[in-house]
C-alpha cells in the first residue's frame, strides 16, 4: 500500500496533546470504547457521514477501525481518539487527503453526546486547524467537512 504522495514524507504524530484535549490513534485496540461512544451518541453523530453509524455492528466496527490504523501506517488517511483531560472518550477527528488528487485534504471531527458539546467542538476545531496550519505539509489545503458536524 503506498502513502498519499503529499504524505509520503511526513510522519504526523500518533499521538499529541492539544490544550485540554488529548489524540490517540483509532485502532482495533479501542473498539468496545468506540463502538459504545457511537453507538450512545448516534442521535448526535448520524449524517456525519452518510448514513453511518446505521448498522454498524462490534464486528463490522472492528474491521473499520483495523482499516484505520492501516491507512494511517500507510500514510494514506489519518484518524485519532479524542480524549478529554481526564482520558475520557468524547470523539474522533480524521485528516484524509483526496483520493487521486494532490494539495487537498478533508479534515472532519465528531463528538460524543457529552455537555458543552458545541463548545467542546469550536474549541477543539480552533486548536485542531491551528495544529493542522502547523504540521500539514505546506501547500495542501485542508477543508473541514462541511455536513452538520457541529449540529
Amino acid at each position: 500500500m503506498q502513502p498519499h504522495p503529499d504524505f509520503a514524507d511526513v510522519e504526523l504524530p500518533r499521538q499529541f496533546t492539544l490544550g485540554a484535549y488529548h489524540l490517540t490513534p483509532l485502532s482495533p485496540d479501542f473498539v468496545d470504547e468506540d463502538f459504545e461512544a457511537v453507538m450512545a451518541s448516534a442521535d448526535v453523530v448520524t449524517g456525519i457521514f452518510g448514513t453511518w453509524p446505521e448498522g454498524l455492528t462490534r464486528d463490522s466496527n472492528l474491521i473499520d477501525l483495523a482499516w484505520h490504523e492501516r491507512e494511517f501506517i500507510a500514510r494514506r488517511s489519518f484518524s485519532w481518539i479524542l480524549r478529554d483531560g481526564a482520558g475520557v472518550y468524547i470523539g474522533c477527528f480524521y485528516l484524509n487527503p483526496d483520493i487521486g488528487t494532490r494539495g487537498c485534504a478533508e479534515a472532519a471531527m465528531w463528538l460524543c453526546d457529552i455537555p458543552d458539546r458545541m463548545d467542546v467542538a469550536h474549541t477543539l476545531k480552533a486548536d485542531l486547524t491551528t495544529w493542522m496550519t502547523q504540521t500539514v505539509p505546506s501547500g495542501i489545503d485542508v477543508r473541514w467537512l462541511t455536513r452538520p458536524v457541529l449540529a
